[in-house]
């Protein structure tokens, strides 16, 4: 339990349900709530809020995403004072840290701007505004920086019985604050931009001695600036006293980590962009985005998930709310006399998802569905569904992999090492909301292509090489535990072939040797212990069937696709005629794989359902090309 200043005797000791256990600031505690042991922060306000309308406003802020905020929890009345509950995020201020004497250069000060502006564009993308960024409201948290009060301000001038707005800190207000405008988006960037450079210094850029100085300052004088290195092109963008000229939060963003697109299979910067970075910005996390965004096209690496319903080998077990629909006991693909699986032949709803261009074709008796994806252009929201089938946004640059019990998804973020030298991944559970994040490597490596354990409590990251041309090894997180085992491997291979979990719980990946190109599976050393030498070569992550039984590879010296029984070795099937532009995605039920093809219309994607004589049984969804045939790869599990 984190440590906080005692309660005074004037404090109160209950604020509705919650217990408070200490004090944060002037009207800011720490609570208990109904989970023990997990402090909130409660900040009670004035009895002269109009109370309605600020609980109204507060619930609207509820919804913003809390990738990298502090989520918003709860909101009431105690005594006739509204109070609003938000996630306790342990770590100092970023006011306490440089009123200590620290203060913020290059690689740091740029991942703080990454971090915050990241949080911002969740905000104002969910319709909402923070309404005071100041360092005060930046905590330097164990996985990064996060914005905390977020719309708090802007709720209680909105909601307060006065006709005049008060700026509690002018030293970080837009100009158009002062005189009394509520807070928009554009004066979000102007206090952010005047926050990075307090990092930078330990003071506002329009410091001036005093309060009426600094508000002189504010609405008439440039900013006084120091040496920000390529931040100074936005920070000046951003401190401009016209809001119209400021660049909007998602335009930061993409200035920061580069103007990006996909191109044969890699992340270049958008030739001619206005927000083109310089040369020299490959060192900052523009270098990991665009390791992550190649691998994940080379390798399949998956934000947008078709998941079939796995089946532990030890027990089978039931699925919880929002896990993929089953239906139909798995057929032994080794009894010859056994019926073959029925694919529901048309489905009975289409969902439409604009964002990605993707219109999904879905009947209740699926047993794959669509459960989470990524949009690989801006904002780069990423979205998992609900039990309800509706999807929610989870956070904002950060690969989903659902858990098959369907109770976790675990968020591999895209950009690397914001806030220290460790890479992450990060934790929510899909009922509760609970978050967590566990480290992984250091810098200069980084850990990709997340796989769950079929028994949902282990995850395995794929570990790339500081050159980003090949895995080394493999990263084990023990879910409950909240810890890591990092493992490097007796042989390093290309990123086309992370690693992977087998349905009994064995790591493996595929190999590529001069001679041959097959399976290897691996202990907890790094050492091979076998190898499948005649095979050829698996794609992605999810090579064996639901029941395990099975598994499937490119079959050696051609292009077709070969089913393997994994119990003897013995070719099942060979799945002839598919084009060579048709992906391989994975398994739809034990008799039927998933594939990615060009549809009938110029510019669409079809992802189908083919038996084992490449016939097509469904189509599961269409998808908008977007120019690049690679986009389902790079957003799929």
């Amino acid at each position: 339990m984190p440590e906080f200043l005692p309660l005074r005797e004037e404090d109160p000791t209950h604020v509705g349900p919650y217990r408070l256990i200490g004090r944060l600031g002037r009207g800011v505690y720490a609570a208990e709530g109904a989970e023990a042991g997990r402090p909130v922060v409660v900040k009670l306000l004035g009895p002269q809020v109009d109370q309605e309308r600020f609980l109204r406003l507060v619930e609207s802020i509820r919804e913003v995403s809390a990738f990298c905020s502090a989520q918003v929890l709860d909101s009431g009345t105690a005594g006739g004072r509204p109070y609003v509950v938000s996630e306790y995020i342990d770590g100092p201020t970023l006011a306490a840290v440089t009123a200590g004497g620290t203060r913020l250069r290059e690689a740091a000060l740029h991942r703080l701007a990454v971090g915050t502006v990241t949080a911002l564009v969740a905000i104002h993308q969910a319709g909402a505004v923070h309404g005071d960024v100041r360092p005060e409201n930046v905590v330097l948290g164990p996985d990064g920086p996060r914005l905390i009060n977020v719309g708090v301000a802007g709720a209680m001038a909105d909601s307060a019985e006065t006709t005049t707005r008060q700026v509690e800190t002018p030293a970080f207000a837009a100009p158009e604050r002062l005189d009394g405008a509520e807070p928009g988006p554009a004066a979000d960037m102007f206090s952010w931009a005047a926050t990075l450079v307090s990092a930078a210094t330990g003071r506002s850029p329009f410091d001036g001695g005093s309060m009426a100085g600094t508000v002189n300052r504010i609405v008439g004088e440039p900013p006084d600036l120091p040496d920000l290195g390529d931040l100074r092109g936005v920070v000046e963008g951003c401190l401009d006293k016209d809001p119209a000229r400021r660049p909007s939060s998602s335009d930061v963003l993409l200035r920061l980590v580069g103007e990006t697109r996909f191109l044969t299979g890699e992340l270049l910067p958008q030739a001619g962009g206005r927000d083109e970075p310089p040369a020299r910005r490959g060192r900052g996390p523009l270098v990991a985005v665009a390791a992550f965004a190649a691998g994940a096209l080379l390798s399949g690496a998956a934000v947008y998930t078709l998941a079939p319903p796995w089946v532990t080998t030890s027990a089978a077990s039931s699925p919880s709310p929002g896990a993929v629909i089953t239906s139909g006991a798995p057929i032994t693909p080794s009894v010859t006399t056994a019926p073959v699986a029925s694919v529901p032949p048309k489905a009975d709803k289409d969902v439409e998802l604009p964002d990605i261009g993707a219109t999904l074709h879905e009947h209740p008796d699926d047993v794959a569905r669509l459960t989470a994806y990524l949009q690989v252009s801006r904002p780069f929201k990423t979205f998992v569904r609900d039990a309800s089938g509706r999807f929610e946004e989870v956070g904002l640059a950060e690969e989903p992999r659902v858990s098959p019990d369907g109770r976790w998804v675990a968020l591999n973020p895209w950009l690397k090492y914001q806030n220290s030298d460790m890479d992450h991944v990060r934790f929510r559970d899909l009922s509760t909301g609970e978050t967590f994040t566990v480290q992984t490597v250091k810098k200069p490596e980084s850990t990709q292509v997340p796989a769950w354990s079929r028994d949902g409590r282990r995850l395995l990251l794929s570990i790339r090489t500081e050159d980003a041309k090949l895995f080394s090894g493999f990263v084990v997180v023990d879910v409950a535990a909240r810890t890591s085992t990092v493992v490097n491997t007796q042989y390093k291979d290309a990123i086309s072939l992370p690693f992977t979990f087998l349905p009994d719980g064995t790591i493996a990946r595929g190999y590529s040797g001069e001679k041959s190109q097959g399976i290897e599976t691996y202990d907890m050393s790094g050492k091979v212990t076998t190898t499948k030498h005649w095979v050829g070569m698996p794609r992605d992550r999810d090579w064996y069937s639901p029941d395990g039984r099975q598994f499937f590879t490119v079959c050696p010296k051609s292009g077709d696709v070969c089913v393997w029984d994994a119990v003897t070795g013995a070719r099942k099937a060979t799945v002839e005629g598919l084009d060579d532009d048709v992906r391989l995605i994975g398994w739809f039920d034990d008799d039927h794989l998933l594939i990615e093809d060009p549809g009938k219309k110029k510019g669409r994607l079809q992802v189908k359902v083919v038996d084992f004589l490449g016939r097509t049984k469904r189509v599961l969804a269409d998808l908008d090309e977007r120019g690049s045939n690679r986009q389902w790869a790079a957003i799929r599990r």
